[in-house]
């Protein structure tokens, strides 16, 4: 039988690989497999037991050990192993239904200004420069940069490419695509088969680590703060002033419309033009 994602972990939880298994069943992606199953030993490490049998009171007094930082996040990776346990009557109750957890912070997307891009890109190595355009006019994130592969690239008629994406976040497959100029600027940077970007010592196609850091590193060399993820929310809020939100969602592998959504909220002078063309009242007749 195949070995479970972070099968290190957790290996005296009660149910825990059947319940990986069926995560897995269900489409689960490799990486959330492996974080339920360490976040369940860490529970197990805090309990000093098999966390099978915990009590709603312990959960709760684990969670009050928690930085609240990390209560809403933690809480959510190991609240779907006892709702399993208790649809499988494994349980007859389920201790986390009723815990609490903080609502989620709005935030806002923190594109890279414009000039700071086009100052990276120019000034950027071949292979960072492609990772930058891909991330800032592709929408990519660095996972997805780091498992590109030269067949990925579709031409448009016309000029540019279609990029097909299998390996995103949460594994849902999705098309992105390049404009012309572009697209002739990364090529030279691709391999001409295969995975496009090969690490520089060893073996094998970059890490997601790898592209994130060595991309973030020339970003700072180049003058800002900037990540490579702002790239991606500069595209967001790019795209956001021309197309419609579904078709932005799409763009960039959002699995709700509510997490597009926020793109919206940073063009202040969009609510600037919509108010100045609300009807003026007439002051000239005011009483005198």
């Amino acid at each position: 039988m195949t070995a479970l994602p972070g099968a290190y972990y957790g290996a005296n939880v009660s149910y825990l690989d059947e319940h990986c298994r069926w995560m897995l069943r269900a489409g689960r992606a490799p990486r959330t497999v492996k974080v339920r199953r360490m976040h369940m030993q860490y529970l197990a490490d805090y309990l000093q037991r098999d966390p099978f049998d915990a009590t709603q009171l312990e959960l709760e007094r684990w969670q009050d050990s928690l930085p609240l930082e990390q209560l809403r996040f933690k809480t959510a990776v190991i609240r779907p192993y006892y709702d399993w346990l208790h649809k499988r009557g494994l349980r007859p109750d389920n201790p986390a239904a009723l815990l609490v957890t903080p609502k989620a912070k709005r935030g806002l997307p923190r594109p890279i200004a414009f000039e700071a891009l086009e100052r990276a890109i120019r000034t950027a190595p071949p292979r960072i420069q492609a990772w930058l355009v891909l991330a800032a006019y592709g929408g990519l994130r660095a996972k997805e940069i780091a498992h590109l592969e030269r067949g990925c690239f579709e031409p448009i008629p016309g000029g540019g490419v279609f990029i097909r994406l299998t390996r995103t976040k949460g594994e849902r497959p999705r098309f992105s695509a390049l404009p012309g100029w572009a697209w002739e600027l990364i090529q030279p940077a691709l391999a001409a088969e295969g995975a496009c970007f090969r690490r520089e010592r060893g073996s094998g196609p970059v890490t997601p680590q790898q592209v994130s850091a060595l991309a973030n590193d020339w970003l700072h060399k180049s003058g800002t703060r900037s990540t490579l993820h702002t790239l991606r929310h500069w595209a967001g809020s790019s795209g956001i002033e021309t197309e419609d939100i579904r078709v932005v969602q799409e763009f960039l592998g959002h699995a709700s419309p509510a997490t597009t959504a926020v793109y919206t909220a940073v063009q202040p002078r969009r609510i600037a033009a919509m108010v100045s063309t609300f009807r003026q009242i007439d002051m000239s007749e005011s009483a005198a």
